[in-house]
Formats: C-alpha cells, structure tokens, sequence
C-alpha cells in the first residue's frame, strides 16, 4: 500500500469563460504553482463529452496535499483558474474535492 493520494475536482466552466481561457490559466497555475510544491507528483486536466471537467492531481502523501490547500488559497494563479469554474467555492478551494488513497496501481 502506498501513502498516494489522488485529488479529483470535477467543475463545468464558468459562464463566459472559453476552453482557452481555462487551458492559459490551468498552464499557469501549474508553472506558478503545482510544480513547485512538496510532493506534488503530476496533474492531468480532463474533459467529458458533456462539458464536464476534472482536474485530476497527484500526491505523494495527504500531508503534502493539506499544505499545498493551504498555499492555494493565497496564490493568485490558483484564483484565477478557480474563477473560471462553477460552483468553486473561494473561501475553501478543498469544498468539493474528492481525496482518494490509492490502494494499488496497475500499469
């Protein structure tokens, strides 16, 4: 077993924001932010057919999740790409994130 946690966000773009927008802010946040935070592994941005989204991030330990929610809250590249987002809640960016332990990985 390992101490992997996957961060799953699914969100619908914001009234009025494009798909281009959320890609500019999404590459940002991951060049201003996310690569630079303990125990951030990778990060996967995912699109349904039905115009849901899913931000789909991955940790070396919940520990390394739970510093890097506290950084986002004050990063103004995370904000910018929350804003593009229904239903993010800005005064607690982790309301309605699924944290997942992975149990196993298979390749």
């Amino acid at each position: 077993m390992s101490n992997q946690v996957i961060e799953l966000a699914s969100f619908r773009l914001a009234d009025g924001a494009s798909e281009a927008t959320l890609i500019a802010a999404s590459d940002a946040m991951q060049e201003g932010f996310l690569k630079s935070q303990k125990g951030f592994i990778k990060r996967d941005l995912v699109k349904g057919t039905d115009g849901q989204w899913a931000d789909v991030v991955y940790w070396d330990s919940q520990e390394s999740v739970d510093a890097a929610m506290q950084e986002a809250m004050n990063n103004p590249a995370c904000f910018k790409y929350f804003e593009l987002m229904t239903g993010v809640n800005h005064e607690d960016v982790s309301a309605g994130v699924m944290h997942l332990s992975v149990l196993r990985s298979y390749l």
